[in-house]
């Protein structure tokens, strides 16, 4: 290795020089780092603390709020004082109270405040919450930063009163408990935690920097030295390698790197000659042009393309390969090129209309770079013939049309009934389920329609089943006109039974619907000699509405069985008939009233 002795002598003590400084700096701004993740963790901390107690208060209150609901409808108040008193030994508890809808407390943590009126009691309460869970039924939380507690409310509403729903019969429930214990448990485990993990990391970083310092600082100075020297000129300059490691492995490295910058420099001299013969043999059209717009040179691929040979362009305007609308378009960005200096197209690749000798235009695929030869600035266009690439494009888009509108029509196969043109069986399902879902998270009334041709078996055996099929068709068209409002969906239900989903449909409209669908079959008098209701085609018709009163969707098969007992009521009430009913899931039972 070629080393001076004053230069290996500076380099040495340069890197000791810094083998202290570099120590100091790490060691300082890990410290640092370290106090600010101590910090930050205590605030994660407080803060995953007060969320996670938080939940903790509502999920209790919440079981209290249960449980209260069900003592009071069974009058069981001192069951609920019981189970108050049994909460009250949690170690952070600092009240509970229970109050009615007349303002009385029914049970408390502290029995000197049951039968009291809550506002008489020595605890400040919020009154805001209370009005708001009142009108809200949501729970809510009040957090006093100053004396650390957390106090949540709840709703308590008597669920046997016939005006449930009004705010002023609605109680509530608080539950205040104290933050201190769990603050104090968090603080000491961040404390112990974050002991030791200084305590291991300070003593990894020392025994690194140490190991940094004697095994690379020292090493990486010698194998800067020699990259000086190769870069003033001493090309016979070389890395000794002294170990089998990384440091090694570096100085092989550069070694390699070094006969190859030496290898490089000889390929240099005859690129020249390697980049005039590609030049001369690329397939795309290469033209130089200076910043006036005029051809500088052109190689062969050029004739190919344009039907000019490099010597009939070389000299002479580039626009001359352009159709006169791009050429004027070329033209108004040269001018305002050399005015501003702006550049849109240069770096860009773009797709443009071309100009063949013989006269036609075609469209090629264009990329302009810019160079500096001597101090002047050139423009490199590279032009590819893309006809046929845009005659592909064109057939697979006009293919990619054809085939979405064969998969458009199949979806739409898929979920139409072939028979009657309305929806299907599956499509139904799924449909129903989903305005289940949309009503229960709005609270919007649902409502079903089952739908019976009556007497149908007697219309195929009499007519035929071509004509049943008729019938079908028939009626299903009248569905159809009847439900047009958006959302309301008809579909074949099985056989001669349809199905129609009303979103948004109160119970009265729901039974003006089917009142109005009876008329229109009515009307269409579609003869039926055989029918033990008229002597026309009539239908018998099963509604049930929906109101949502919880948050719990009902299933779907339970909807469809209430509206299907309807319909066999409508039946059994002689036929030509629309039986209605509201559901109630609260006790999975059908109130049916007839119409």
């Amino acid at each position: 290795m070629l080393f001076t002795r004053n230069n290996k002598h500076w380099g040495v003590l340069h890197f000791e020089r810094l083998g202290f400084l570099i120590p100091g700096i790490i060691l300082c701004v890990f410290f640092i780092a370290a106090a600010m993740a101590i910090v930050s963790s205590r605030h994660t901390a407080v803060t995953q603390t007060y969320d996670a107690l938080n939940d903790h208060l509502h999920g209790r209150i919440t079981f209290i709020q249960g449980a209260a609901e069900e003592f009071i409808e069974m009058g069981l108040q001192a069951r609920l004082q019981q189970l108050i008193s049994s909460l009250a030994a949690d170690i952070d508890l600092i009240s509970i109270h229970i109050v009615d809808q007349h303002d009385r407390v029914l049970a408390s943590s502290r029995l000197a405040d049951v039968g009291a009126s809550w506002q008489s009691l020595q605890q400040e309460f919020q009154e805001p919450l209370i009005e708001r869970v009142r009108s809200t039924r949501q729970l809510d939380s009040f957090h006093d930063v100053a004396r650390q507690f957390i106090e949540t409310y709840a709703s308590l509403c008597a669920a046997n009163r016939s005006d449930s729903l009004r705010v002023t019969n609605c109680g509530f429930i608080t539950y205040r408990v104290d933050v201190k214990p769990h603050l104090q448990a968090a603080t000491l485990a961040l404390r112990d935690n974050s002991f030791y993990y200084l305590l291991g990391m300070a003593a990894v970083v020392l025994v690194s920097l140490g190991l940094i310092h004697v095994l690379v600082a020292r090493r990486t100075a010698r194998i800067s030295s020699v990259i000086r020297m190769f870069r003033d000129g001493h090309r016979a300059a070389r890395i000794d390698v002294e170990r089998n490691d990384e440091i090694s492995e570096l100085g092989n490295s550069i070694n390699k790197l070094l006969e190859e910058i030496e290898e490089d420099e000889k390929e240099i001299r005859d690129g020249h000659a390697r980049l005039h013969a590609l030049f001369d043999n690329v397939m795309e059209s290469v033209i130089v042009i200076n910043r006036e717009g005029v051809i500088e040179n052109a190689n062969p691929a050029t004739a190919k393309i344009f039907g000019y040979a490099p010597d009939e362009v070389i000299g002479k305007n580039v626009s001359m390969l352009m159709p006169p609308d791009v050429r004027r378009e070329h033209d108004d960005y040269l001018a305002r090129y050399r005015r501003t200096g702006e550049k849109r197209i240069v770096g860009t690749g773009r797709h443009v209309e071309a100009l063949h000798k013989s006269g036609h235009s075609f469209p090629v695929e264009l990329a302009i770079s810019e160079m500096y030869v001597h101090g002047e600035r050139l423009f490199t266009g590279i032009l590819r013939d893309i006809s046929e690439q845009v005659e592909m494009n064109r057939k697979m888009q006009q293919a990619y049309e054809e085939l979405r509108e064969a998969h458009t029509k199949l979806e739409e196969t898929a979920r139409t009934d072939n028979l009657t043109g309305v929806f299907n069986r599956g499509h139904f399902d799924m449909t129903l389920l989903t305005e289940i879902r949309r009503a229960t998270r709005h609270s919007l009334p649902l409502s079903l329609m089952l739908v019976d041709v009556d007497y149908f078996k007697r219309y195929n055996d009499h007519y035929g089943h071509l004509q049943g099929d008729y019938c079908l068709q028939a009626i299903a068209k009248i569905l159809q006109q009847t439900f047009l409002r958006g959302g309301e969906v008809v579909a074949r239900y099985g056989g001669e039974e349809f199905a129609v989903i009303l979103p948004h449909c109160g119970e009265q409209e729901a039974a003006n619907q089917a009142q109005t669908l009876l008329s229109r079959v009515r009307e269409k008098a579609i003869p039926h000699e055989k029918s033990g209701v008229a002597a026309h085609v009539t239908v018998s018709i099963g509604v049930v509405t929906h109101q949502p009163a919880s948050r719990r969707p009902v299933p779907p098969e339970e909807l469809v069985k209430a509206a299907d007992e309807q319909l066999y009521h409508a039946k059994a009430a002689g036929r030509n008939e629309a039986c209605h009913a509201l559901f109630e899931p609260q006790t999975d039972s059908v109130s049916a009233v007839r119409r």
